[in-house]
């Protein structure tokens, strides 16, 4: 049951202004006080501090709800029979131009053919619901959900996994590369490392690991020209990054099937140092 959804780029390369996650399904949101972003220096193996809360929430039909932190709205799927008292691995996903957090859950955070096996945490996170993430400003908002969602459920600080498409894409590698050390991998679907973090060369040769990639990309992309993304590539493996890639034909459309036959299932054994 896959789904396509078509982005507008809405001025993908240009800081956008702000705009606030709204539709919340009727799910119930907890009044969180400013949280600070969390202690990412961790003990090899460790996987961290349980949930500190209880968070009162009300799934829809499909197991979604919404939560709210500090700084957005943001929307959760929990694993199937999950257990508050085992880890579980975390999906930060982080949707493209003119989409919706809670429309991004559904059909890449946690798409229709993966539900009945999910067996990590997926957030989709709020506050550019339709309109396109600016770089300069919107990564703390990106982390106040993090943040959020550990006080709340038991997450795996060694396997957690930023993804994104399109505008989306571009954030998940800003956060992913520049803040490698809080990340098992980075998942990226029709995006560019180039526009993500500018000097590619500087920012993979300062990287604190060399995290895990998977990167999907279509050959007649009219947002993110196949040249560019392969010249990204390129530098990704001369950097020796455990990149895995693959090209395909189609235009800049995002599908479920790239995450659930492709970038989704790569994330299962990605543990962070």
């Amino acid at each position: 049951m896959a789904t396509i959804r078509t982005m507008a780029l809405l001025g993908l390369l240009a800081a956008c202004s702000g705009s606030t996650a709204g539709d919340s399904d009727g799910a119930a949101t907890v009044d969180l006080a400013e949280i600070a972003q969390p202690d990412l220096t961790v003990v090899a193996g460790d996987p961290g501090p349980g949930p500190t809360k209880q968070c009162t929430y009300t799934p829809d039909s499909d197991g979604f709800f919404s939560l709210s932190s500090a700084k957005s709205d943001y929307w959760v799927r929990l694993p199937v029979n999950y257990d508050p008292k085992v880890p579980s691995r975390l999906l930060v996903a982080i949707h493209g131009c003119g989409d919706t957090a809670k429309n991004f859950a559904t059909w890449g955070a946690a798409p229709y053919d993966l539900r009945k096996t999910q067996d990590y945490i997926a957030i989709s996170i709020g506050g550019r619901d339709n309109a396109c993430w600016d770089l300069s400003q919107d990564l703390p908002t990106v982390m106040a959900a993090v943040t959020d969602v550990r006080s709340c459920f038991f997450v795996h600080q060694k396997k957690m996994v930023v993804a994104g498409y399109s505008s989306g894409g571009m954030m998940a590698y800003k956060l992913g590369m520049t803040n490698a050390a809080a990340w098992a991998g980075i998942l990226i679907e029709n995006s560019g490392l180039s526009q993500g973090v500018g000097n590619v060369d500087q920012v993979l040769t300062n990287a604190a690991w060399k995290i895990n990639v998977a990167h999907s990309a279509r050959l007649q992309d009219g947002s993110f020209a196949i040249a560019g993304v392969q010249a990204d590539r390129d530098k990704m493996l001369a950097h020796n990054f455990p990149l895995q890639y693959r090209e395909l034909p189609g235009d800049h459309n995002g599908s479920s099937d790239d995450w659930v036959q492709f970038l989704l299932p790569k994330m299962a054994t990605w543990t962070s140092p």
